[in-house]
Order: structure tokens, then sequence, then C-alpha cells
């Protein structure tokens, strides 16, 4: 069976790297060619919507960040996700729903039932098969990250600690979620996913 896994985190944490070697290691042992994804983008919808999102240009209020995260992710859900699980692929994802609840609700002030209840709703099929939260400190991985690239790397280190407790909270209304530290090197970090991925530990 095919399965969606969802790689999510603060800002800096190793979602992509970690995204890539999980791919690489799902093509090793899959039938079918594992899709990798990002969110928001992915679909040339998302990536508008990402553009968007992302500039400095524009100054938005969480509530439009959220409606325009969940447009994205549903896009994508529709015209990538559902059709590669059809066919027997695995889908691997950068960032689903605990990034909104994380950055919108938690850091951004939004009511945590009404961004769960929107985004069940509307972008809330195909479910992931597991979703996995790497935990870093936002200081250890701002400086992992570098200088700000975008209108909400723009934010510092505080709303990042923001969005770390949105994360923690995230996991405490959704006990499936699996928590892997992400501390260390880039294989330990990965050994742990493998782990969760393949033996549910």
């Amino acid at each position: 069976m095919a399965r969606f896994i969802v790689l999510d985190g603060v800002d800096g944490c190793g979602k992509s790297t970690q995204a890539a070697l999980l791919v690489a290691e799902l093509a090793r042992v899959s039938a079918g060619a594992p899709l990798h994804l990002r969110e928001p983008g992915s679909t040339a919808a998302g990536e508008q919507i990402r553009a968007l999102v992302l500039s400095r240009e524009h100054d938005l209020d969480p509530g439009v960040e959220l409606l325009l995260f969940a447009a994205a992710r549903r896009q994508m859900l529709r015209e990538l996700v559902a059709p590669a699980l059809a066919a027997g692929r695995d889908v691997v994802c950068e960032r689903f729903h605990p990034s909104s609840f994380a950055y919108q609700a938690s850091a951004g002030g939004l009511p945590e039932a009404a961004v769960l209840e929107l985004l069940d709703r509307w972008a809330g099929a195909p479910a992931p098969d597991a979703v996995i939260l790497l935990e870093v400190d936002p200081r250890e991985a701002g400086s992992r990250r570098g200088a700000p690239l975008d209108r909400i790397e723009d934010k510092g280190l505080e709303f990042q600690r923001r969005v770390a407790r949105g994360y923690q909270r995230y996991r405490e209304l959704r006990p499936q979620t699996h928590v892997v530290d992400g501390r260390g090197d880039v294989e330990q970090v990965a050994a742990r996913v493998r782990r969760v991925v393949f033996d549910g530990a």
C-alpha cells in the first residue's frame, strides 16, 4: 500500500534534507517512484500562492494566510497526492496541517478549533498515514537557516518560539503525531525518521 508521509517543523529544522533522504530510501525499497512535494507549492496554483504569501510586498492577516494555505493544500491533494497514491506511489510532503496550526493558530492568534475544523473539512483528504514533527530548538534552527529569506522568516526568534510551542500543542491535540529529535548529524536524524516510517516507532 502506498503511503502519504508528512515531515514538519520550525523553519530550519531540516525538513527538506530529511524529506529528500526519505524519498531516496522509499525509492530503494518500493515498486513505484515516490513523489516529493512541498507546501505550499508543488502545483502551479500552489507555487503562485506560495509566492504571494511569502512575499515581503504584502502584510497578510493570519486568517488570510490560513485560507490561502488551505486552498494550496486542497489543490495539491486533488491534483497530485490522490492520483499518486491511487497509482501505488508513496508521497513525502514537507509541511501540512501542523504548520498551519503552529503558524496561524498558535503564533498568529487564530482559534485552535476553528483552524483544525477548516483544515480537516476542506483539505483533509487524502489524510497522511504518518505525520512526523522534527523537533529542534528555534535558536538552533535559525542558525542553520541563516538570514531570513521571506516575510514569515522576518518575524524573528520570538515568533519562531511561539511556532515551536504550537507544534507541541498540535501533538497534544493529535497524539498520533510522531515527534522526532532533529538534533545531531543528518544520518542520525534520518535513522530516527526511518524508524517511524518503517517500524512505526
